[in-house]
Order: C-alpha cells, then sequence, then structure tokens
C-alpha cells in the first residue's frame, strides 16, 4: 500500500512540474488577451476643430465659440453619451464609447447648457460669441 501511495505521489509530482514548464507555448487565447507590442489598438477620436471630450464622466470645457460653428463631441469614455442642450436646440444623439460625433453651435450669442440625456448628473455649457 505505501508503495502505490508513494509511486501516486510521484506520478502527480512529475505531471505538475510538466504542466509549470517554462517552456510551454502560450495558448492562442491567452495571446488575444493580452496587450502585443506595437499592437493595433484603434486610436482615440478626434475632431478637427472645437472639441468637447467626454472623459470620466464629465465633460470638457470649450472656449467661446462663433455662432453656427461646428462643435465636435469625443467620449473618451468606455459608457454611452448624449450632448443634448437643455432648450433642445443640439442634439447629438448617442455618442458611443471611443467614438466622436458633431453639433452647430447656435446663431444667436449667448451661453449654452447641455447634459447627457443617459447621465442626467453630467452637465456642462459653452457660450456662443455676439
Amino acid at each position: 500500500m505505501r508503495i502505490r501511495i508513494a509511486s501516486l505521489a510521484i506520478v502527480t509530482a512529475a505531471l505538475v512540474a510538466a504542466g509549470c514548464s517554462s517552456d510551454a507555448e502560450p495558448s492562442a487565447e491567452s495571446e488575444s488577451e493580452s496587450p502585443r507590442a506595437g499592437g493595433t489598438e484603434a486610436p482615440p477620436p478626434s475632431f478637427d476643430g472645437p472639441t468637447i471630450s467626454i472623459e470620466g464622466f464629465a465633460f470638457s470645457a470649450l472656449d467661446p465659440v462663433a455662432p453656427g460653428t461646428e462643435i465636435g463631441v469625443v467620449n473618451l469614455d468606455g459608457a454611452e453619451h448624449t450632448l443634448t442642450a437643455d432648450d433642445g436646440l443640439f442634439n447629438t444623439g448617442g455618442v458611443g464609447a471611443g467614438t466622436a460625433a458633431s453639433f452647430t453651435a447656435p446663431d444667436a450669442p449667448g451661453t449654452y447648457t447641455f447634459i447627457c440625456n443617459i447621465h442626467p448628473t453630467m452637465t456642462g455649457s459653452f457660450t456662443v460669441e455676439g
């Protein structure tokens, strides 16, 4: 009986050691889950012009803009957001995680407030110059 237990212990130890060998190649599954050097991760979205960024569930500030300016909205969060005027004058609709959208600033000078319809604690404003 002692010989069987000892033999079983030796075989088990050998199997464990073989499974822990550093010569084993990583599986395709583990490679696809780990980042690769020089990977093909998409660059963050961008917009050429005045831009409001969404990051950390907050809107960035925007310098005053001229009437009718095209304003970019870049979502750097991992969740969808909207940028919707409190008075309904503009609305990006859903801006998916890692994407960009735009809207046109109103023609009338003034300060315009907005909200994320999905996350109502997210608010902001910008000014259209006179």
